[in-house]
């Protein structure tokens, strides 16, 4: 049998070289469930799945963020909800005490208790979330109130800003929403307490346009709150659907089919048996031959 030359046996030995290079890629695809492992592998690929990486990490980041923001603002709203409340008790307590039958030791009663609203709201109003007070504009590090009403925060306000631009505010300007010792509700509760206490039912009835006035004002303050609370809600489920978007996109783009990288890897083995068993009979031809 002759053969011209060892173009025969090099293209064996190529064919066996890259048949085994195939072999351990597809294995190392199996073992760690991605096509690839480094850029060379597929650049264009690689380069598809680094610019999905990093819009996958922002849109996660934004997620985190809107996360925390929604529970903070969850956390003020519940503050003025129970801010609400405790004015709606004092509403009734000043119409009771502003009734001319009310005896002025049932007066005093109703100004004890009033007192004790007064101290609720403040305690709601230096309502911390993180760490930060949440009604004491920018001087987020120091309450807002002390225990007989004084302001000692700012009319500022911080926000946060997201990835697409949109901004949402964390924390308000406690002055504007409740007031202080003077005036605004605590003055309101603050003056609704000392008439009680002093029976002086007119100016107990002064009191109850001035808390109808402030129901007002929180009710407006809770609607503020609420568009950056819907915001915050929004991006959650934005952010969460985007995500959930990116990694499939990620996974399809980078993850391996098992099932068909186990047939690839079947049909490998078998080329590589094929070529093995053929190199083994070629093997067995006279070097006389091969150089004849």
């Amino acid at each position: 049998m002759g053969v011209p030359d060892l173009s025969l046996f090099n293209s064996l030995a190529y064919s066996l070289d890259n048949t085994s290079s195939t072999l351990q890629q597809i294995e190392q695809q199996i073992s760690t469930g991605k096509q690839f492992l480094q850029p060379s592998d597929n650049p264009t690929e690689y380069a598809a799945s680094q610019v999905l990486t990093a819009q996958n990490s922002a849109v996660s980041n934004d997620l985190v963020l809107a996360q925390q923001v929604q529970a903070q603002l969850t956390t003020a709203d519940n503050a003025l909800s129970n801010v609400g409340n405790a004015v709606d008790s004092a509403l009734s307590i000043a119409t009771q005490g502003s009734n001319a039958t009310t005896s002025a030791s049932s007066m005093a009663t109703l100004g004890a208790q009033v007192q004790s609203i007064l101290q609720q709201v403040i305690g709601e109003a230096n309502s911390q979330y993180g760490g930060s007070y949440l009604f004491a504009g920018n001087q987020v590090q120091t309450p807002p109130y002390d225990t007989t009403g004084n302001y000692a925060g700012d009319s500022g306000a911080n926000s946060v800003t997201f990835s697409n631009g949109n901004q949402v505010q964390t924390n308000f300007d406690g002055q504007s929403i409740f007031g202080n010792s003077g005036s605004g509700l605590i003055g309101t509760l603050t003056s609704l307490a000392s008439a009680l206490n002093s029976g002086n039912q007119a100016a107990v009835a002064s009191a109850l346009p001035q808390l109808q006035s402030a129901l007002t004002n929180l009710a407006t303050a809770r609607g503020n709150l609420g568009v950056n609370l819907q915001t915050a809600n929004n991006l959650v489920t934005s952010s969460t659907d985007q995500s959930t978007t990116l990694q499939a996109q990620i996974s399809n783009l980078t993850g391996v089919n098992v099932a068909q990288a186990a047939a690839n890897e079947q049909e490998a083995l078998l080329q590589e048996q094929a070529l093995v068993s053929l190199g083994s009979d070629l093997g067995k031809i006279p070097l006389v031959n091969i150089l004849a």
